[in-house]
C-alpha cells in the first residue's frame, strides 16, 4: 500500500509541476471532484436545457453526475484560467460558454460524457476545462477521461449507493457522512463537503465534493486516494436535507 501512496503522490506533484507553467504559477496541493445531484440542482435550475428534460429514467435521476474537477491550492479555492487569453476569460466569465472553443477530446470520450455531465447541453464542459482544466496539468482528453473514472468510481462506493436508496427522503449530513466513513474508514469524511439549496425553509442535496490527492485514479476509489490535510471546507447543508427525485 506504501507504494502505491507514493505513487499517486507523486503523480500529484508532477500534476503541480506541470500546471508551474501557467499564467499564475499555481501550486496544486490537491483536487476536488465536485459531482452532482441533477435533481436537486434542477429544482432551482428548471430553464436549463439540462433541467427541462430530466424525468425519472434518466441516467441523472438516480446517479451523481460531473460538475468538475478542480485544481485546488487552498480549502476553498485554487488557479484558474491558466494561459487563458483575455478574451476567452471574458466570455466565459460572462457564461457565453457555447462560444467558449470545444475541448479536444476524442469521441468515444465526448459519447461518454453527454449523460454522465449533463451540463454539457449547457456547455458546462467547456467553461470547467477553460476555468479549471487548463490548470489541472493535463491535456483536455485525460482531464475529462480522469473525470468520468472517478464519477463512476465514486457511484459504485456504498456511498454513492447511499445517496441512491434515500432518493425522495430526508437524511441528516451525519448519515451521509457515516455512509462515506463506512467505505473509506474513520475520519475520512474530512475529504467530504455537501452542498446544499434551500426554498422556504426547506434544503435539498444539490452537489457532493471529494478531495483527492490526484486525479489520475483507475479501478476502485481506496481511502489512499483522499486528500485529508488541511481545514476542510463548510459545507451548506443544515441537520436535514432531501435528496431529491426527478419528478418531485
Amino acid at each position: 500500500m506504501r507504494g502505491r501512496t507514493r505513487h499517486w503522490r507523486g503523480a500529484a506533484i508532477l500534476a503541480a509541476l506541470a500546471v508551474a507553467a501557467c499564467d499564475d504559477s499555481p501550486t496544486v496541493t490537491h483536487y476536488v471532484l465536485a459531482l452532482s445531484w441533477q435533481p436537486g440542482f434542477c429544482r432551482f435550475n428548471v430553464d436549463k436545457p439540462e433541467c427541462r428534460d430530466l424525468d425519472s429514467a434518466d441516467f441523472a435521476a438516480t446517479n451523481l453526475t460531473v460538475h468538475g474537477l478542480w485544481p485546488n491550492d487552498g480549502p476553498s479555492s485554487g488557479p484558474s484560467y491558466c494561459n487563458v487569453d483575455a478574451a476567452t476569460k471574458a466570455l466565459d466569465e460572462s457564461k457565453s460558454w457555447c462560444e467558449l472553443p470545444r475541448p479536444k477530446m476524442t469521441a468515444e470520450t465526448r459519447t461518454a460524457l453527454a449523460p454522465a455531465m449533463p451540463g454539457t447541453a449547457s456547455c458546462l464542459e467547456r467553461h470547467e476545462w477553460i476555468k479549471h482544466g487548463t490548470c489541472s496539468g493535463l491535456e483536455a482528453e485525460d482531464y475529462f477521461a480522469d473525470t468520468l473514472r472517478l464519477a463512476a468510481a465514486v457511484q459504485a462506493t456504498g456511498f454513492g449507493e447511499a445517496i441512491a436508496a434515500n432518493i425522495g427522503q430526508n437524511v441528516t449530513p451525519r448519515q451521509l457522512s457515516n455512509a462515506f466513513e463506512a467505505v473509506f474508514g474513520a475520519g475520512s469524511s474530512k475529504a467530504l463537503t455537501l452542498v446544499c439549496t434551500e426554498r422556504n425553509g426547506s434544503h435539498y442535496l444539490a452537489e457532493i465534493r471529494i478531495a483527492l490527492e490526484t486525479p489520475s485514479v483507475t479501478g476502485t476509489l481506496e481511502r489512499d486516494h483522499l486528500y485529508l490535510a488541511g481545514e476542510p471546507p463548510a459545507g451548506s447543508c443544515p441537520d436535514m436535507m432531501r435528496i431529491d427525485s426527478a419528478n418531485p
